[in-house]
């Protein structure tokens, strides 16, 4: 498997005081996800770009000139054309310290470590990561502590690997600094934009994955209206309560098929926050999956992915326009349809086929009469009945 190399920053600060002025709502870690053999390329043309948008001699998403939208917005743009990926997990802190037993720091950066821990590596299990010497320092402390006490070793002599840098020296911590402060400026209250929504829709095909913890209730980026009748709340709380216990209860799983298809889960999570109403064609979710270099085929996506994450009792629908977790009614009409033009078919020609079965053979071939067939032949009998 190639080597993949992490840059990683944070946007917030780490007091859990979050309703004293001046401190933030949210705490997130982004990390740019590179391969190896890409980085000079990547880096070379991020200074390209760099040139073209500011005259100081560093990109910082806190910079004055970016307070602007639109220049964000073109610089985002500019940045999604270089190859790499983007892994975030966004802390509320409102949620974790009002409804959970996370009461003091110590214990919330511990979890969030270890969620850092447990997602990235499910993705990339031969990773450097490289931070900024300034800033991040005391929390890749924690987190490279953390790593080496509880870290599922896969191999003997290889496993995780750190650095620090500045970003001077290294302008790929400037690119991770701006999307982990871009991310900021869609999720903490009094860095909102109207437009904030762009930002992921610039940095869409970048996003592996942006886990939110809490995840209940999901944050929609597109405003949905509760009383829409084509939104219904009740639905969309139970489907996501489900999800959580699942993804809880596999947080630690070394198990691959599981792995992947908490992977498929993830990035089903992001499309439906960025919109309730879109579906993903399969292609786009194994895309996702197969950056593990595992090369699944469409079958078994269907069968050890979707089937099963099915059988957890998660609701995924689909139809011809791909998958989705479903917000309403709609939802699943189109899903019933989807498969009652597949199923009703296949019942109909197995019915006219025992006809021909039963008069060439003169009845002595008759397996729908077995017990083994007796549900089919039920359904056949009602379907001719209709």
């Amino acid at each position: 498997m190639s080597k993949k190399i992490g840059y990683i920053d944070e946007s917030g600060d780490k007091s859990i005081h979050y309703e004293k002025g001046g401190v933030t709502t949210f705490f997130i870690v982004s990390a740019v996800i590179i391969n190896e053999n890409s980085v000079n390329k990547v880096r070379n043309e991020f200074i390209q770009i760099a040139k073209k948008h500011t005259q100081a001699p560093e990109i910082k998403s806190n910079a004055k000139a970016f307070r602007n939208i639109e220049k964000r917005l073109k610089l985002l743009k500019d940045l999604s054309s270089l190859d790499f990926r983007i892994y975030s997990i966004i802390v509320d802190k409102r949620k974790v310290f009002e409804n959970s037993g996370l009461q003091f720091r110590d214990s919330f950066f511990k979890y969030v470590n270890g969620l850092l821990d447990s997602e990235l590596y499910n993705y990339f299990p031969y990773l450097e990561l490289i931070a900024d010497e300034h800033g991040s320092e005391k929390f890749m402390t924690g987190f490279i502590k953390y790593v080496e006490e509880n870290h599922n070793q896969t191999e003997l002599f290889r496993g995780p690997e750190f650095k620090f840098d500045n970003s001077i020296n290294e302008p790929l911590i400037q690119l991770a600094d701006f999307v982990a402060g871009s991310i900021a400026k869609c999720y903490e209250p009094d860095k909102i934009h109207p437009r904030s929504h762009e930002i992921i829709e610039a940095l869409d095909k970048k996003i592996l994955h942006l886990r939110e913890w809490p995840e209940l209730p999901p944050k929609l980026f597109k405003k949905i209206n509760n009383e829409d009748e084509k939104f219904n709340k009740e639905l969309v709380d139970f489907i996501f309560f489900r999800i959580n216990e699942f993804i809880e209860a596999n947080q630690k799983t070394t198990d691959s098929e599981i792995k992947n298809q908490l992977i498929c889960l993830h990035y089903l999570i992001y499309k439906f926050k960025k919109d309730p109403y879109s579906y993903s064609y399969s292609d786009e979710i194994i895309d996702r999956i197969n950056i593990r270099k595992i090369n699944i085929t469409k079958r078994i996506f269907r069968k050890n992915i979707i089937g099963k994450l099915r059988d957890n009792k998660i609701l995924i629908t689909s139809s011809q326009s791909g998958y989705k977790i479903p917000c309403c009614k709609g939802d699943i009409i189109r899903f019933y349809n989807n498969y009652s033009t597949k199923i009703i078919p296949m019942i109909e020609t197995i019915g006219k086929t025992d006809t021909i079965v039963k008069s060439v053979t003169l009845g002595n071939i008759n397996l729908l009469e077995s017990n083994e067939y007796k549900t089919l032949n039920e359904l056949i009998k009602v379907k001719a009945c209709r």
